[in-house]
């Protein structure tokens, strides 16, 4: 008896090779991170290059490809307890010190509609 036959092995590796392509990463983000102050872009930080500086009464750290917000003196210090990041999408925001850090999308694209 015969499970398989070869046509049922192709659909399988036609799935499997679907499957890999739509899983896999499209746009990379930019080894980037921007840090803006009051809206205003004032730094933009190599995230391959590991450091560390003062900015608005804030301690920002990059290390291992990561970014964050060592220490702070606003009152709450969520933009500390937040964490590191290494992807766009959620920026570390510090309200008191008006400090945004966020990490840019790599390649932006447009689909048919936008204009």
């Amino acid at each position: 008896m015969k499970f398989l036959g070869k046509f049922d092995w192709l659909i399988i590796v036609i799935l499997i090779l679907a499957a890999i392509i739509l899983f896999i990463p499209h746009g990379q983000s930019a080894p980037i991170a921007e840090i803006y102050h009051d809206g205003r872009l004032v730094m933009t930080v190599d995230l391959r290059v590991d450091s560390h500086f003062n900015l608005e009464g804030m301690e920002i750290a990059v290390s291992g490809g990561r970014i964050s917000v060592v220490d702070s003196d606003c009152p709450d210090r969520i933009c500390v307890n937040q964490g590191a990041i290494d992807r766009p999408g959620i920026p570390i925001v510090c309200v008191p010190n008006r400090v945004v850090i966020k990490i840019p999308a790599g390649d932006t694209q447009f689909d048919a509609i936008t204009q």
